[in-house]
Parts: structure tokens; C-alpha cells; sequence
């Protein structure tokens, strides 16, 4: 006859089975991991060293300025304080103020339409191949070569200065979105096409996530050379705009004024090129994997 197994005791039972530790007496370790301490460390590397060199900069200026114990290399206290007097003056405000609206309206634009032209070409393996040369060979060329040709339809002006604010960026910008539309996994096309996928799904859904981390790093890039074309159209053929200003003080030979001047062009391109990061970083560690 079968004898039937007995059943596990109580005391067995719990041996067997380890009792359950709550969540709120468990060990602290992996908060810590991912609590703030850490997140802190984070940032501070990467502030840190941009800081760092910033102040190594100056330094370093100011070491040049005192050796050089020149009456036309100014320290950076000098230029700092002729800054201040300048934006004490109504007109230098008012230049500054005129860059600050054709730089933002310029580089938007030239963003959208680069990006938006681009993925459209980008899409087509003949056009691509077909247009694709022309714009490189007129990236190449130097951009302040073709000013006067902005300076002839547009006239000296406002006008010119936002047209040619645009094309310094709309050219790189327009190659940026065409090489990354042209360089979408063409499995993933395929299989799209296998499965009879709409087109303004395929776009919003396989194309645009793709090209978003090379586009992030092209705005990037193109707010630069932006701030170039409008900074060398205001110095070359304007009277208003802080490219304007910084050739004024050139001819008069205002040493402290110059060097407050760039200074206040570094201010202004800086939380721009630190908006411009944060956003490339966050796409790319969304969209980097695809």
C-alpha cells in the first residue's frame, strides 16, 4: 500500500521561504544610486569644466593685459566697464536689440525651411543625388563672397542683413536634414512598404524619429554660423545692428569698447549654444538608439 506524503509543517514552511522584507525597511542603496547626490555629481561635470576654462580665459587676458602694460590692450575689468557705459546709451540698446530680432527670425527660419526642404528631398534617391552636388559646391564657397549679390536684389538694409542671416544657416541646416533622411535604414522602409504603410506615417513614425538626433545637432551648429552671416553683414554694410557698432569702434580705434563688445556678442551667443546642448542631449538619448 502507498503511504501518502506528508504535508510540510509550519515550521518547515517557513524555513523553506524566507520571510518578506517591506519595501520601506529594505536597504537605502538603490535610492542612493539615482537620488540626488549622484544627479548632482552629474551636473557638476558638466558645468564644471566649461567653467573652469571660462575663468582660465580670463585669467589668462588679464595676466596678458598687465604684462603687456599697454594703453590699447585693455584689462577685462576696462571692458566690462565700457560695456556698461555703452548699454547706458540709448542707440547702443536699441543696435543690440535690432540683432537680437533679426538673429532669432533669421535662424528660425532658415531651421524650419532647412529641415522641412530637406526631409522632402531627402525622401527622393534621385533628387537627392541631383541637387544634392549643387548645394555642396555652393557651401564651399566662402558666404561673405556673396553678400554683394544680397546687396544688389535686397539693397542695404534690414533686409539684407535677414536674408543673408538666413542663408548662412539655411545651406548647412538644408544639407544636415537631406544626408539623414538619405541614411534611414532602408530595412525599415522596406518592411514599411511590405506592410503597406501609409506615407504620412511612415514619415511621422520611422523617418522623423530617425533624422531628429542629426537635425538637434544641426541647430546647433547652424545657430553659429547665423550669428556670422548677421555679424559680418552688419559690419560690412549697415548703419544700425552690433556688427555696426563693433566696426565703429574698429575705425576709431576704441580698444576697450572693441573688447566690451565681444564680450557682450560671447554673452549673447551663450545661453543660446547652452539651450541648444540640453536640447541635442535629450533627443539623442531618445532618439540616438533608433
Amino acid at each position: 500500500m502507498t503511504q501518502a506524503t506528508p504535508a510540510a509543517g509550519p515550521a518547515e514552511a517557513g524555513a523553506a521561504a524566507p520571510p518578506a522584507v517591506p519595501p520601506a525597511a529594505r536597504p537605502s542603496s538603490a535610492r542612493s544610486q539615482s537620488g540626488s547626490p549622484s544627479a548632482g555629481m552629474s551636473a557638476a561635470r558638466r558645468v564644471l569644466p566649461p567653467l573652469v576654462v571660462a575663468v582660465a580665459g580670463v585669467a589668462l587676458w588679464w595676466l596678458a593685459a598687465v604684462v603687456a602694460d599697454s594703453t590699447i590692450f585693455p584689462t577685462p575689468a576696462e571692458a566690462v566697464r565700457s560695456l556698461i557705459e555703452d548699454l547706458g546709451k540709448a542707440d547702443f540698446r536699441a543696435n543690440v536689440l535690432d540683432s537680437i530680432r533679426i538673429l532669432v527670425i533669421g535662424f528660425l527660419a532658415s531651421t524650419v525651411l532647412g529641415s522641412l526642404l530637406g526631409l522632402a528631398l531627402g525622401l527622393s534617391a534621385f533628387w537627392t543625388r541631383a541637387i544634392l552636388p549643387i548645394f555642396y559646391a555652393i557651401n564651399s564657397i566662402p558666404k561673405i563672397v556673396l553678400y554683394p549679390i544680397f546687396l544688389s536684389f535686397l539693397g542695404i538694409g534690414e533686409l539684407s542683413r535677414a536674408g543673408f542671416t538666413f542663408y548662412a544657416a539655411f545651406v548647412p541646416m538644408f544639407l544636415v536634414a537631406v544626408e539623414s533622411t538619405a541614411s534611414v535604414h532602408r530595412i525599415h522602409l522596406k518592411m514599411s512598404a511590405s506592410l503597406q504603410v501609409g506615407w504620412p506615417r511612415l514619415v511621422r513614425q520611422i523617418v522623423i524619429p530617425s533624422v531628429l538626433p542629426s537635425l538637434a545637432t544641426g541647430m546647433r551648429m547652424t545657430f553659429g554660423l547665423a550669428f556670422l552671416g548677421l555679424l559680418l553683414a552688419e559690419m560690412f554694410s549697415s548703419s544700425a545692428g552690433i556688427g555696426y557698432e563693433l566696426l565703429r569702434n574698429v575705425s576709431l580705434v576704441r580698444m576697450e569698447n572693441i573688447m566690451g563688445t565681444v564680450v557682450l556678442i560671447l554673452l549673447m551667443a551663450l545661453p543660446p549654444t547652452i539651450a541648444l546642448q540640453w536640447l541635442e542631449n535629450r533627443v539623442v538619448s531618445k532618439y540616438g538608439g533608433r
